[in-house]
């Protein structure tokens, strides 16, 4: 039994590790200034997550609570009880995350785009997979 564990994990592992070589090289390569937006963008996400969860009235935060909804099925019942004014936050911190993160973006220089864009490239086959697989 512990060989198949150990069989598994290192499959895990082997399917991980370009990903995470990729994602170490990326953040190797980046410039002191160009951490610190990646730290800012992280922090700044933190705190509107912080506010918008602290707009949440008892039936939403009921929802949050819930152990027995998914976390797709919580976002789901999440918003089908947001009032305007939180539909309208959420906006408006999407369209600062959107622009914070275009702004990181334009600070890449060819080859780091290049790493950029196969890490979204993985990032995509990963959510796909992981479909899939429970529609099987």
């Amino acid at each position: 039994m512990s060989a198949g564990i150990a069989s598994l994990s290192a499959q895990t592992e082997e399917r991980r590790g370009p990903k995470k070589e990729l994602r170490k090289e990326f953040h190797e390569s980046l410039s002191d200034t160009q951490k610190e937006q990646l730290e800012q963008h992280k922090t700044l996400h933190k705190e509107q997550k912080a506010t918008f969860e602290a707009t949440y009235t008892e039936e939403q935060l009921a929802i949050t609570n819930d152990k027995s909804l998914s976390k797709k099925e919580k976002k789901k019942a999440l918003k089908e009880t947001l009032s305007e004014e939180q539909k309208a936050l959420r906006s408006k911190h999407k369209e600062t995350m959107k622009a914070e993160k275009d702004k990181f973006v334009a600070s890449l220089n060819e080859n780091q785009l290049k790493m950029h864009e196969e890490l979204k490239r993985h990032r995509g086959k990963g959510k796909r997979h992981k479909r899939r697989k429970s529609e099987d």
